[in-house]
């Protein structure tokens, strides 16, 4: 089976962005988190991903015309805003390939550092790849437990 391909996201793209969000969370955040806080994170919020895309440098990996993970990194904000792999696709390297390329979109803007929110379940990978745990970051807070990150961006 060929590697997914990575493009950027476009309108039609976001029911699927929709459904990898939402399993994504349901199984890969399960251990983390409880059920109460797992549905009032995937509540209803109407345009949520039309938005994104609007505010957001978007992109999807895809595998057989499938949309199997996504990434968002806000340029004007300096934040990856979501990274999310279907189950089936975890651990397969794809979250790696989404974060180096909103990584290089960010140096080519000039960007020397990137912010994020971790999930629980996701702050190991993060720190693998060269993020740290920054207790001074400020802004919108998400409504669940996460942990916020900093990466310097190298040249």
């Amino acid at each position: 089976m060929r590697a997914p391909s990575i493009r950027l996201a476009r309108p039609a793209d976001l029911a699927a962005i929709a459904t990898v969000h939402a399993a994504s969370v349901r199984q890969l955040c399960a251990g983390h988190y409880p059920p109460q806080a797992i549905d009032q994170w995937l509540a209803p919020s109407p345009g949520l991903y039309a938005r994104m895309l609007r505010s957001s440098t978007v992109y999807v990996a895809e595998r057989g015309g499938q949309v199997v993970a996504f990434a968002a990194v806000r340029l004007a904000t300096r934040e990856v805003r979501a990274l999310y792999v279907s189950p089936g696709a975890a651990g397969g390297g794809l979250g790696l390939r989404l974060m180096r390329r909103l990584e290089r979109v960010a140096r080519a803007f000039g960007m020397v550092e990137l912010r994020l929110w971790a999930t629980l379940n996701a702050v190991g990978f993060y720190e693998r790849l060269g993020w740290r745990r920054d207790v001074r970051q400020s802004g919108k807070r998400p409504p669940h437990r996460c942990v916020p990150m900093r990466k310097r961006l190298g040249g």
